[in-house]
């Protein structure tokens, strides 16, 4: 018994020094995930084709911008999301090891804006989209000097995450259309085969007797602009699993003991998702159910700057 306490003894204090010796700080700081989602190719150039396959119930911006050119239309475009991270971290240092359990959080911060009008009067295309994403790391990994006052590390870890993207707001382009001129006329995503009709008798009306184009759209019946358009839509979808991370960077120590760190990772997350819609162009079009299950990835290479404080 004698030699077991004795043993246990001896190991308790090596376990108690490696702790003492060991340096802890509190980290925080900023970074920036480009392409949040994945969602870049989908909202620049593939959009989303509806149930039929033969039309668009997500607009891509290339097409958006080509009815801008036509000068019938305007169009605001921005491209893919973009995310800001907020992160704070507890990391524990030896002379060669690290690690570290933190918080991020990601939220939107540029792009997944896209609007077109028609001549500045009909907004038949508003979509919006966002992104969010909490992710709980732990990474353990080594450590080198680099000169007196400076390392760079690595390390490898699990993640817990949750997050997700949603869109939100009208599309008036699932009905059959032509981009581009016929006849000496505009026909554009978004009118009916009877909008487009009363849109063209309307066009050569206007030009036949010199009238502004601003009053080509009194002249035609609204109502037949609606078929087979979304209306205030909104679909979240969210999911949460765990993942794993790697993350490189590089460190130095500053006067105060703090240190600055610029660091890189990648984070693997996301799942499949199922959720509900409401808009009645969204069911007729693409979700008969009611319910539309879609591919969540918040996976991405991430950015980051920021400080660690000794405690």
């Amino acid at each position: 018994m004698s030699k077991k306490f004795t043993l246990l003894l001896a190991i308790s204090f090596v376990f108690v020094g490696a702790l003492y010796s060991q340096s802890a700080y509190l980290g925080y700081g900023l970074g920036v995930q480009f392409n949040v989602g994945d969602l870049g190719s989908t909202i620049t150039k593939d959009g989303l084709d509806n149930a039929i396959g033969d039309q668009k119930i997500i607009i891509p911006e290339n097409t958006i911008d080509v009815w801008s050119k036509s000068g019938f239309a305007k169009a605001k475009i921005s491209g893919a999301m973009h995310g800001g991270i907020l992160n704070v971290f507890y990391e524990r240092e030896s002379t060669s090891t690290f690690w570290r359990v933190g918080l991020e959080y990601t939220k939107k911060i540029l792009g997944g804006k896209t609007s077109a009008s028609i001549l500045g009067i009909y907004q038949n295309v508003s979509q919006n989209w966002d992104f969010v994403s909490y992710y709980i790391p732990f990474i353990y990994g080594i450590k080198a000097g680099v000169g007196e006052a400076s390392s760079v590390y690595g390390g490898i870890g699990i993640n817990y995450h949750r997050g997700g993207w949603s869109l939100s707001g009208t599309v008036d382009g699932a009905t059959p259309c032509f981009v581009g001129l016929q006849f000496g006329t505009y026909l554009l995503c978004g009118f009916g085969p009877w909008g487009d009709a009363e849109l063209r008798t309307a066009v050569a009306f206007a030009r036949q007797q010199n009238l502004p184009t601003s009053s080509i759209l009194n002249t035609v019946d609204q109502s037949k602009f609606y078929r087979g358009a979304i209306f205030g839509e909104k679909v979240v979808f969210d999911v949460n699993g765990v993942g794993y991370n790697l993350v490189i960077g590089f460190e130095n120590r500053l006067q105060n003991k703090s240190k600055f760190y610029i660091e890189i990772e990648y984070f693997v997350g996301g799942g499949m998702d199922n959720a509900p819609v409401q808009a009645i162009g969204t069911i007729s079009q693409l979700a008969s159910t009611g319910n539309l299950s879609y591919p969540v990835n918040l996976s991405g290479i991430r950015w980051k700057l920021g400080l660690k404080q000794p405690l």
